[in-house]
């Protein structure tokens, strides 16, 4: 009897939470993720609205990059955590912007380097206009390679989609 009742608690325990985690967006959705993924919250996708985001654990990566001068710092959730959250399986990731433009980022990448997904540069909520509403952030200032051009390129911003493959 004890043994079940455990059982039954930590089954609905567990699954409260993540409902608590992956519940429906309720603001505007910012990020969707399809491919192979298990848990969703849309009829085959993970939809999330920047309050969701923001309530996973945060990151802050403090970098150099192409587009700006200096050190800068950006914040947001490591892929990685939100892979792990939606219970993702695959080799790469096709992230695709607001106009269209798509990049391949090897899974292999997620886990070697730590990247991203910054929702806040400096601070500030990441918006259309300043590269928003979210974008992939490498620590180049901490990586060996990190004048490669191919890491840059995959520094895709303005983030709609991430299709796990």
């Amino acid at each position: 009897m004890i043994k079940v009742l455990v059982f039954l608690a930590v089954t609905f325990t567990s699954q409260s939470v993540f409902a608590a985690v992956l519940s429906e967006a309720k603001g505007e959705i910012i990020l969707t993720v399809t491919g192979n993924i298990s848990h969703t919250n849309g009829a085959s996708n993970a939809q999330f609205d920047l309050a969701m985001l923001q309530a996973m654990p945060q990151t802050t990566i403090k970098t150099e990059t192409p587009w700006t001068e200096g050190i800068h710092e950006f914040t947001g959730p490591k892929i990685q955590d939100l892979l792990q959250l939606l219970a993702a399986d695959g080799n790469y990731i096709e992230a695709t912007a607001l106009n269209g433009y798509k990049v391949t980022i090897p899974m292999q990448d997620v886990i070697r380097h730590s990247i991203i997904l910054a929702l806040k540069h400096n601070g500030k909520i990441l918006s259309v206009r300043r590269r928003g509403p979210s974008w992939v952030i490498y620590p180049w200032s901490d990586m060996e390679l990190s004048r490669d051009h191919k890491y840059y390129t995959r520094s895709i911003w303005q983030v709609k989609s991430l299709n796990i493959l």
